[in-house]
C-alpha cells in the first residue's frame, strides 16, 4: 500500500479474447485449478522475458472478457460464504512493471536452486484484499475511457487518500505500508488462499456500504505451502489478478459488461 497515492498513469487494455476450451476450466479440483492458474502464468512470465519484448514502466491492466479462461478461473475461485452474496463487476490480469517481475523471477530461481523445489511448487497463488476508494463513478469513467479511446490504450490516474488498491496496482505489495503490524523487526504481509479470509481485509468486509471492493490475487513464494503466508520480502510476492466486487445489496448493481450494454 502507498501512504499518498501519486497521480500516476496506467496502462488499462480492453481484451475481448475467447477460448473454446474455457468451458470445461470451471470443472476442475481447487487445487488443480490453482496449478493450472499458476502453469498458465509461468509461461508467460518466461515470454515476457525475452529481450524481444518491451521493458513495462507502468502496470498494465486488462479488463478480461468473461469468456476469458483466466476469467472464468478466477470467478471460479472466488467463492464461499459470505462471498456468495457478492458480484464480480470486474476482473483485471496485472502485468507488473518489468523491473518488479524481474526481481520476482530472480527470487523465485533462487529459493528454487537453494531448496533443490520446483518452482511451481514454490510458487502459491494467494488472496489479498485491500482498502480502496473506489465508488459508482469509477464505472462510468472506465466507459467513458473506452467511447473516448475506441479500444485503444486508456490512461488513468490514481487516487491521493491513502488507498491500497492504488497503492499495490503501481508498485507491488510493500511490507513498509502494511496494516499488520509485527511484533518483529520487519514488518510482514499475509495472503491466504481462500477469500472468505481476505474479505474482511477490503474495507469494512462485509459492509455493503463501501459500494465497490477489491481483492488482488498474488503469486507468493514460499517454501511451504499454507493456508495462511506471512512474508516479510517485497521480492516474494507479485501481483497477477485483480477482483472488483460488491456485496449484494448495495444500491449499485451493474458490472462494467452490463453497463457496456447501455453504452
Amino acid at each position: 500500500m502507498v501512504k499518498y497515492c501519486e497521480k500516476i498513469e496506467t496502462l488499462i487494455i480492453q481484451n475481448n479474447s475467447t477460448s473454446p476450451s474455457s468451458t470445461s476450466i470451471s470443472n476442475k479440483s481447487f487445487s488443480s485449478r490453482l496449478k493450472h492458474l499458476i502453469h498458465r502464468n509461468s509461461s508467460n512470465s518466461s515470454l515476457s522475458s525475452s529481450p524481444i519484448q518491451p521493458k513495462t514502466q507502468k502496470t498494465q491492466m486488462i479488463l478480461l472478457n468473461p469468456t476469458d479462461p483466466n476469467y472464468i478461473l478466477v470467478k471460479s475461485l472466488f467463492k464461499g460464504r459470505p462471498l456468495s452474496l457478492s458480484k464480480v463487476l470486474g476482473i483485471f490480469e496485472l502485468h507488473m512493471p518489468t523491473k518488479l517481475e524481474r526481481l520476482h523471477e530472480a527470487y523465485k530461481r533462487k529459493l528454487s536452486k537453494k531448496t533443490g523445489e520446483n518452482i511451481e511448487k514454490l510458487t502459491h497463488r494467494m488472496f489479498h484484499g485491500t482498502t480502496s476508494n473506489l465508488t459508482c463513478s469509477f464505472i462510468d469513467e472506465w466507459n467513458n475511457c473506452n467511447i473516448e479511446s475506441a479500444g485503444g490504450h486508456i490512461e488513468r490516474t490514481f487516487c491521493e487518500k491513502y488507498c491500497g488498491l492504488c497503492g499495490i496496482i503501481q508498485h507491488g505489495n510493500k511490507t513498509k505500508y502494511t496494516r499488520t503490524k509485527s511484533l518483529f523487526k520487519r514488518n510482514r504481509m499475509w495472503f491466504a488462499n481462500d477469500p472468505c479470509t481476505s474479505l474482511y481485509y477490503c474495507n469494512n468486509g462485509y459492509n455493503e456500504n463501501d459500494i465497490i471492493k477489491s481483492m488482488f490475487i498474488v503469486d507468493v513464494i514460499e517454501k511451504t505451502p499454507k493456508g495462511i503466508l506471512v512474508v516479510n520480502k517485497d521480492k516474494a510476492t507479485l501481483p497477477r489478478f485483480l477482483i472488483l466486487f460488491e456485496m449484494s445489496g448495495s444500491p449499485f448493481g451493474k458490472s462494467i459488461a452490463d453497463y457496456n450494454t447501455f453504452l
